[in-house]
């Protein structure tokens, strides 16, 4: 096994998360020119797979052409292809997190013009233990301090079982140059501070090899983090009762999972417990979200649901309108149901009570309409409330009224999605044609 005529078995007898790869098949390798992305690319060649080299020019510094061209001579050498992908980076606060960003999704996009199957990045053991560090000094969790998984999607880190030594000394022996990255000099980065001063003083007051004790430390956590996911993947986050019943570091994780990304502070977590513990009637979550309970049922509200801005829609009956996140659906039918729906999601009235067109909208402060079998009037708010729907989506929460031509006067609610139709549209022993009224979510909103 070698690459560009070295012989390269003792280091790749180490590297992981390949192995499953057929030879020939389209992987891509992200490289930057540094010594790990470059031993990455020499080692997975040797492996026999079809690899792309990839170059990401964020555009931040200069001297990039040049860096391509040392990554673009050594994809040749060891038969790989070559790519540059250009990417814009906003240089503000936190550029190294939105590089990484933008990185990862030009990769992305170039393993989808390859057909490739992975996509490969140079992280090596150090790496690993760096990522612990800093995982350490935020206050993470097991999901932080397991590190980087070696497979996750399409990317996988063949190198976790390299040392940053190693690949020095593979690019050396193949008489390769690496790119130095300037930022690996600015001690300002915590990540640069960490290697430069912290392990090594950690180092020589342990007299342990640090990098492979947290390395170690980091598969550990990873199987006792994967346990939690796959235990709190199985309950219901909406289901309060249920919990609150769960063991405290479950119940947190499922709310993690619920919340997704950003990953929540554990006073959000917390707090959201407090919601379905009842001690809180809401929380407020950043990016404008909301969590409420309503009956035993937490709800996750989100920007949009908490806006007001839902202009009407007509509604041709028959057909179909898209109003915010759902797609409501009308037909006629000559014959009664054999079975009626429950009038939430789907209801039946009288369609020559209710004419040829309707109008979906939000509620009116104060409106009122007459339920089905109820007798009186109801403020629609109510309705809602008894339906289960929670307080922030009510203002946006959808009811169809009247057109003109119905047998209501015009714009009263003929249904208020969710609840029941308006008594004065039923179905009676006189109706001749049905109306069928559906909602489904709407995929593309």
């Amino acid at each position: 096994m070698t690459a560009g005529g070295l012989p390269v078995a003792p280091w790749s007898a180490r590297l992981r998360n390949i192995d499953d790869l057929a030879p020939r098949t389209p992987v891509v390798v992200g490289c930057s020119g540094g010594a790990d992305s470059l031993a990455l690319l020499a080692l997975v060649c040797a492996r026999d797979l079809d690899v792309t080299a990839v170059y990401v020019d964020h555009g931040l510094r200069d001297g990039t052409d040049h860096d391509a061209d040392v990554v673009r001579k050594a994809a040749a050498e060891v038969g790989a292809g070559f790519r540059v992908v250009r990417v814009e980076v906003d240089g503000s606060a936190n550029v190294e997190a939105r590089a990484r960003d933008v990185r990862y999704a030009a990769l992305g996009r170039a393993a989808d013009d390859a057909n490739a199957v992975a996509i490969l990045i140079g992280h090596t053991l150090d790496d690993q233990a760096e990522t612990v560090l800093l995982a350490m000094l935020r206050g993470s969790g097991t999901t932080g301090l397991s590190g980087m998984p070696g497979i996750r999607g399409r990317i996988r880190r063949p190198l976790l079982g390299l040392r940053r030594a190693d690949t020095l000394e593979l690019c050396a022996r193949l008489r390769w140059v690496p790119v130095h990255d300037p930022m690996n000099d600015e001690l300002h980065h915590r990540r640069v501070w960490l290697r430069r001063e912290v392990i090594p003083q950690l180092v020589r007051g342990t007299q342990r090899d640090l990098a492979v004790m947290l390395a170690r430390q980091a598969d550990v956590l990873r199987e006792d983090d994967e346990l939690l996911e796959a235990m709190a993947a199985r309950h219901d986050p909406d289901d309060a009762l249920a919990l609150c019943a769960l063991p405290l570091a479950l119940a947190r994780r499922v709310i993690r999972r619920w919340l997704g990304a950003p990953p929540p502070a554990s006073a959000t977590v917390d707090a959201v417990l407090a919601v379905a513990r009842g001690e809180r009637r809401a929380v407020e979550l950043p990016g404008g979200r909301r969590v409420e309970r309503v009956g035993a049922r937490l709800h996750l509200l989100t920007a949009g649901d908490l806006g007001t801005d839902v202009p009407p829609v007509v509604l041709e009956i028959p057909g179909r309108a898209c109003v915010g996140p759902i797609v409501v659906d009308t037909w006629i039918e000559e014959s009664p149901p054999v079975a009626w729906p429950d009038g939430r999601t789907r209801a039946v009235a009288d369609a020559d009570l209710v004419g040829a067109a309707a109008t979906m909208r939000v509620a009116r402060a104060g409106e009122r309409f007459r339920p089905l079998g109820r007798g009186g009037s109801k403020l629609v708010r109510d309705a809602l409330v008894e339906a289960g729907v929670p307080a922030g989506r009510r203002a946006r929460a959808p009811i169809v009224s009247a057109g003109a031509a119905a047998a209501l006067p015009a714009d009263s609610a003929i249904w208020v999605v969710g609840y029941r139709i308006d008594d004065r549209v039923r179905v009676t022993s006189r109706t001749r044609r049905y109306l069928w009224m559906s909602v489904e979510p709407n995929e593309t909103s």
